[in-house]
């Protein structure tokens, strides 16, 4: 049995790695911004690892809603684990890491595309409280700035850019190639 905990453990810690080598890429590119143009799942792991149960409700989040990390017998859509776009793509939100957590299934089918301060009322003061904090962390700005745009694409194709050494990405990419997030003149 403690080899099969280490052997996950090591798989865990392998795709750790890689995600973090596609970060340092992004960030030869994007610069300090690359967080905002890091498609979240290219980031599943890092995502899955942030937080031990759902941060809407407490449960379980249950195996990772993604083929490669499922269990043989778990079919994908029945995973327990979904990731949510805390501002929904539909009103605007951006399609990245920094928008992005993993919830039970439970509550990102509840939730929809509710905008999050709508969300939030609906959640108990405890839950309430730490999804507040952790949209906070990740936007840098409380959920009532949100303000709706237009809808945003969910990409789902990987960069070509990340098949790519650091060391010619840099070469091709001497400096960041944006001077901000998506869609402020950047």
């Amino acid at each position: 049995m403690r080899g099969s905990a280490n052997a996950a453990s090591a798989a865990l810690n392998q795709r750790l790695s890689e995600e973090q080598a596609k970060a340092r890429k992004l960030e030869i590119i994007f610069g300090k911004w690359w967080q905002h143009y890091a498609v979240p799942y290219e980031f599943r792991w890092t995502l899955y690892t942030e937080h031990s149960a759902c941060p809407y409700c407490g449960g379980s989040l249950g195996p990772i809603n993604t083929v490669e990390g499922l269990p043989a017998h778990v079919e994908p859509e029945m995973a327990s684990a979904h990731i949510d776009h805390m501002d929904s793509l539909s009103k605007g939100g951006e399609e990245s890491i920094r928008n992005a957590v993993y919830v039970c299934a439970g509550c990102n089918l509840a939730k929809r595309n509710q905008l999050f301060v709508d969300w939030l009322e609906l959640l108990t003061p405890e839950f309430r409280q730490n999804a507040s904090l952790i949209y906070l962390k990740k936007h840098g700005h409380p959920p009532n700035a949100f303000k709706p745009t237009t809808k945003q694409v969910r990409l789902t194709l990987p960069r070509l850019e990340l098949q790519l050494d650091e060391t010619v990405l840099r070469k091709l990419f001497p400096k960041p190639i944006v001077s901000g997030p998506p869609g402020h003149g950047s």
